[in-house]
């Protein structure tokens, strides 16, 4: 149930901020490039929410209530928010600080990733 919650809190303030940050892509639309940037920001970011919402749907059923579940979700909502924050760091102008956050959130993803493909096939197999 918390981790269900994690992912629903999560999913629903990312879809906000990166529903907000679409202005800024309308605001940068004669700039190719920086409209480029902006849209990796709003769409993604809006894919992510997407994303951790249909999974706190059938969390519990998918993955359970164990300590292992919630790892993953943490895993999954930190490397969602970072592949958010990443890109939105790069459309500020802050190049090195994107390039770190969006390490972190790779070394993150990869195994929490795993992990989901993990519990897919799990569930599959009940």
């Amino acid at each position: 149930m918390i981790s269900a919650r994690l992912l629903l809190v999560s999913g629903t303030v990312l879809l906000g901020a990166a529903a907000l940050l679409g202005f800024m892509q309308h605001r940068h639309r004669e700039n190719a490039a920086a409209l480029a940037t902006w849209r990796v920001v709003h769409a993604g970011g809006t894919s992510g929410a997407v994303q951790l919402l249909a999974l706190s749907a059938v969390w519990d059923a998918l993955a359970g209530h164990g300590d292992l579940a919630g790892c993953l979700a943490v895993g999954v909502a930190i490397s969602t928010w970072a592949f958010f924050v990443g890109p939105l760091s790069k459309a500020l102008g802050f190049e090195t600080t994107s390039t770190v956050i969006n390490r972190i959130g790779a070394a993150v993803a990869v195994p929490s990733y795993l992990g989901l493909v993990g519990v897919g096939v799990n569930t599959l197999a009940r």
